[in-house]
């Protein structure tokens, strides 16, 4: 738990410019781990503040990246699901009612019995009483000599709904059980960093603007738009847009690869960068590609490659936009 100080000059700014971003969060400490690691081989205390903040980083990227592939399959289960609803809606019991006709007029008291509010139950309404709809039917149907077999046809395109909004549901579980260990570790992350930060302020207490270097200080530099649904945006975890400062590179989407996975990028500003794949940060790549200005690609991770690193070799500023993909 963040304890709050009332004083301004002790509060943990790391908690509070995070807070409901998570990937801000991710951002901010990847690049300060990074720098960190730089200087680390060469200032043994430097190396120390990086090993005091190691296991909380990973933790916190590990469960982001758990959130990402969950999400992802939570979007799958209900593209599949919303799916068989629309067919539903419109050809299943477009064909289900023309059969029933078939065998019982619509003015007839057996129609009635199968289908009371004609096609209405199935279009309109929750999903969850659209499917309980259906079943009833699939039901009355298989209790009817004359329509047994359209009985068993519907009652089998009912489980594949209730199967499909189980696991969907079972996934979205999973999601809210994810956000509120992301969270969890989101906070004991900004602990941790709060304390990195204070133990950098007494290593360079008489040089503090040493301290600048450790960080990239647009995360912290306070957003006007603070309403809800920019909140949302900014977790969208596999959205991201790249600021590349001139002769700089930078390791995106890292923790989030296992390879074979898409990715599009994105030339929104300046000149041509070079993207390759590493399996670890400290590889050499194999081959490097070029991204040329406004040019927008779709490209899959190799399998084995873990992160993916944009250089800028330019003497201007470039900013590309990255998003993994969904499979």
């Amino acid at each position: 738990m963040i304890e709050i100080t009332g004083w301004i000059k002790t509060e943990n700014f790391v908690y509070t410019i995070t807070k409901d971003n998570k990937k801000k969060m991710y951002l901010l400490a990847k690049d300060h781990v990074h720098k960190l690691t730089e200087k680390a081989a060469s200032d043994p205390v430097i190396q120390d503040i990086l090993n005091f903040i190691l296991p909380a980083y990973d933790d916190f990227l590990l469960q982001y990246r758990k959130n990402t592939i969950d999400q992802r399959g939570y979007h799958q289960k209900t593209a599949a699901f919303e799916a068989l609803i629309a067919q539903l809606s419109s050809v299943e019991i477009r064909r289900w009612d023309i059969e029933i006709q078939m065998t019982y007029d619509v003015i007839t008291s057996d129609y009635n019995r199968l289908l009371p509010d004609g096609r209405k139950p199935f279009q309109k309404g929750t999903y969850d009483m659209r499917i309980e709809a259906v079943m009833t039917l699939g039901d009355l149907l298989s209790n009817d000599p004359q329509l047994q077999g359209l009985g068993a046809t519907v009652l089998a395109f009912g489980q594949q709904l209730e199967d499909l909004r189980s696991q969907q549901q079972g996934v979205e579980g999973n999601t809210d059980d994810n956000v509120d260990d992301l969270e969890s570790k989101r906070e004991e992350l900004a602990i941790v960093l709060y304390g990195a930060f204070a133990r950098l302020l007494a290593h360079y207490y008489r040089n503090p603007k040493r301290v600048d270097n450790f960080y990239e200080l647009k995360y912290f530099r306070r957003s006007k738009n603070n309403n809800t649904e920019q909140e949302e945006e900014d977790d969208n975890y596999s959205h991201f847009e790249v600021e590349l400062s001139p002769g700089s590179n930078q390791t995106q989407l890292e923790g989030l690869l296992l390879g074979g996975e898409r990715i599009r990028l994105q030339h929104i500003r300046g000149a041509a960068v070079l993207y390759y794949f590493l399996a670890q940060a400290n590889d050499s790549p194999d081959q490097q590609y070029e991204l040329l200005p406004n040019q927008m690609i779709e490209i899959n991770v190799p399998l084995g490659q873990r992160l993916i690193v944009l250089d800028n070799p330019s003497n201007q500023n470039a900013v590309i936009e990255l998003e993994l993909l969904p499979n």
